[in-house]
């Protein structure tokens, strides 16, 4: 028996019935998101690579986000931005940024690196993973940042805007595996949050005054 959670259908679950909402989704490569939201709700996609067969569909932007988000994307009723954060060198530029740009959510995503897996694989391969790798050929899709359990909820805590509130979501896993093993690391992080927890998602509110 496997277990598999992907992390966009759990964020689709969780924003629920997008009845006349606006989304902006950042980083959204193959518009994975879309597939699993519901209601009627208008979608538009941001990523600096656009998959050839998603060339000529009216609802990507070509963009790259070191320079920010456009002024003229402001407004949106829910921004996401899953695993996007850690590829920017301007990160602290970017995570303000989203919270001027939303009117209402922000749901963002960022990896543990000291996860027991990306040990293991650096103990025995010499890197953490592929986004880490010192690669002979230029690429941009890499990871600027190595974030941590801790120092992502530093980093979320010093930065935020602080009219915004969140919740934070720890056992995020992507991967077939056997469920033993999946209830095996979610019990542990209860008390190894740096070493078994993969992944956090934050989901942000604006408060309402």
């Amino acid at each position: 028996m496997k277990f598999s959670l992907d992390r966009n259908e759990y964020v689709a679950k969780k924003l629920g019935i997008l009845n006349g909402a606006t989304i902006l989704d950042i980083g959204c490569r193959d518009m994975i998101l879309k597939r699993y939201l519901k209601g009627n709700f208008k979608y538009k996609g941001l990523d600096f690579q656009i998959s050839e067969n998603l060339d000529n569909n009216n609802d990507l932007i070509n963009h790259n986000l070191e320079n920010g988000l456009p002024k003229d994307l402001a407004g949106y009723d829910i921004i996401n931005a899953l695993d996007v954060l850690e590829h920017v060198e301007n990160i602290h530029n970017l995570f303000k940024d989203l919270f001027n740009h939303s009117n209402n959510q922000i749901v963002i995503a960022l990896p543990n690196i000291a996860y027991y897996r990306f040990r293991i694989n650096f103990l025995f391969n010499g890197i953490l993973s592929k986004k880490y790798k010192f690669d002979k050929k230029k690429t941009d899709d890499r990871h600027r940042w190595i974030p941590n359990y801790h120092s992502i909820q530093e980093f979320v805590n010093e930065n935020m805007d602080k009219n915004w509130t969140y919740k934070k979501n720890n056992f995020i896993f992507e991967r077939k595996r056997n469920f033993l093993f999946f209830y095996l690391e979610k019990f542990l992080s209860y008390f190894f949050p740096n070493l078994f927890v993969y992944e956090v998602i934050y989901f942000f509110q604006k408060r309402r005054f």
